[in-house]
């Protein structure tokens, strides 16, 4: 009897401590999601703080470029087209962190339909002209054959192409030769983005796409080449079915590429 007894206070005693458990794990829970809030509250805040003083910066350099297109001035054509390009990855930067604070609360919503990607491609070519300029680069596209169809949302597609591009371009060397062509083999289409002379460590190019190293806090040399933008084109095409990679090799330099599932028109 006493065996008993003691069995059934074992019992209760355990029972107790998991309804202890799971009562902290409800206030986790709870905690987590109000710093969540808070989180995306401030987000908020700070995106709409900086988008004004930044789109008055853009249209002024616009204004400008515009009454002082007549002087013909190399220079002064110079300055205006840095503005405008490094105010426009600035403002993808807000854009890039707003998409991510969705993504982290389940809320970035996908709308597919029917796309080419050669189209795709060459309109994000045509964005970022001015970054190009900046540094002198030159681009050389080579489209599939006829036509590149996917089933996705144009906008975050559009999105993740653009970082892969404007990553690219960032980290070139001036008057560099990029490549970009676009492959369709039946099963994928995807885009390459190659930069000859670009390098980076294996161990770098593992956590090219993810945020390990900002958490970690790493030295700088490990933080070369991270970028929020590439974290997000990740997430893009994983909820398309797709992937993203990083590779580098002698002689041919650093290749992103991104993944997307073939489809019909």
């Amino acid at each position: 009897m006493n065996d008993g007894a003691g069995s059934s206070g074992d019992d209760m005693e355990v029972n107790g401590e998991i309804r202890r458990l799971r009562h902290k794990v409800v206030k986790l829970e709870a905690l987590l999601e109000q710093l969540q809030r808070q989180q995306s509250s401030l987000l908020a805040m700070a995106v709409h703080d900086l988008r004004t003083p930044l789109t008055i910066i853009q249209g002024y350099a616009q204004l400008l470029s515009i009454e002082l297109m007549s002087t013909r001035d190399p220079t002064i054509d110079e300055y205006t087209t840095n503005i405008l390009a490094h105010a426009e990855v600035l403002g993808n930067m807000i854009e890039n962190l707003v998409a991510l604070d969705q993504i982290e609360r389940g809320q970035l919503r996908l709308t597919p339909e029917p796309c080419d990607l050669n189209v795709l491609v060459d309109n994000v070519l045509a964005q970022v002209e001015g970054l190009l300029k900046v540094k002198s680069l030159q681009i050389s596209f080579d489209p599939a054959p006829g036509a590149a169809w996917i089933n996705g949302d144009e906008h975050q597609i559009r999105r993740g192409l653009y970082n892969l591009l404007s990553h690219t371009a960032k980290y070139a060397r001036p008057d560099s030769q990029l490549r970009v062509d676009v492959v369709d083999d039946g099963s994928f289409c995807y885009v390459r983005f190659r930069d000859p002379h670009r390098i980076l460590p294996a161990d770098v190019l593992l956590q090219l796409f993810t945020v390990a190293d900002f958490q970690q806090g790493g030295r700088a040399s490990s933080l070369h080449g991270m970028d929020l933008g590439l974290i997000l084109v990740r997430h893009i095409a994983e909820q398309h079915g797709g992937r993203v990679s990083a590779s580098c090799s002698p002689g041919q330099g650093m290749t992103l590429a991104l993944y997307l599932p073939a489809s019909e028109p």
